[in-house]
């Protein structure tokens, strides 16, 4: 039984519509195929648009463990650039369809108390300082591969870029990629947020 969750990032995928849609054909396809025996389960994506103009995903699956993931990603055609381990998932707001960014931050806290308190100064200059620029979404708080560091995906809805960018340096953050995100494919939903704070848990 999988219980872990995961952060793929895909760089690339597709440079039109339709390519993307075929990736998409195939990852559902895999998943559909009781054959594969595969302990990774996808549960949705974000379709990103890249600096150099072509598509990228980031997808969230349920798996056993890395090896799986990258098992899954050959089967699929599709690379697997980076796979994080999400520590835990926190839903502030149901997903906006329009001017939505992941924002990748590196190396937020040594341990989940002192993220705690990162994320929370974001959120307290996102909803008093600048409620007009960016709405924070969701975030993935992942495990780094060097050392014990917490890094974060984050989603929000922003005028722009640049106004990400000056939430972070106010809230003291890195924002180490800004990639727009312009849909969410939803193959499953999750099933159980891991550990959301509890005046941040709202339903997906």
């Amino acid at each position: 039984m999988t219980t872990d969750t995961f952060l793929v990032r895909r760089r690339g995928v597709a440079t039109s519509a339709t390519e993307l849609n075929a990736a998409l054909t195939r990852l559902r396809t895999l998943d559909e195929q009781p054959s594969t025996a595969l302990d990774a389960h996808w549960l949705h994506s974000y379709a990103l648009r890249e600096t150099n103009g072509s598509f990228g995903l980031a997808c969230v699956f349920r798996a056993d463990g890395i090896d799986a993931l990258r098992r899954h990603a050959l089967l699929a055609e599709l690379p697997a650039h980076g796979i994080q381990a999400v520590q835990a998932t926190h839903v502030l707001r149901p997903f906006a369809p329009t001017k939505v960014y992941l924002v990748r931050r590196r190396g937020v806290g040594q341990d989940a108390a002192q993220l705690a308190q990162r994320l929370g100064t974001a959120r307290r200059i996102a909803d008093e300082d600048m409620p007009h620029q960016v709405s924070w979404l969701r975030s993935y708080t992942l495990r780094e591969d060097e050392g014990n560091a917490l890094g974060t995906a984050c989603l929000y809805q922003a005028v722009d870029p640049g106004a990400l960018r000056e939430h972070a340096s106010r809230a003291g953050l890195p924002a180490d990629e800004i990639t727009p995100v312009f849909a969410r494919i939803v193959f499953r939903n999750d099933l159980d947020p891991l550990h959301p704070a509890p005046d941040q848990a709202l339903p997906a």
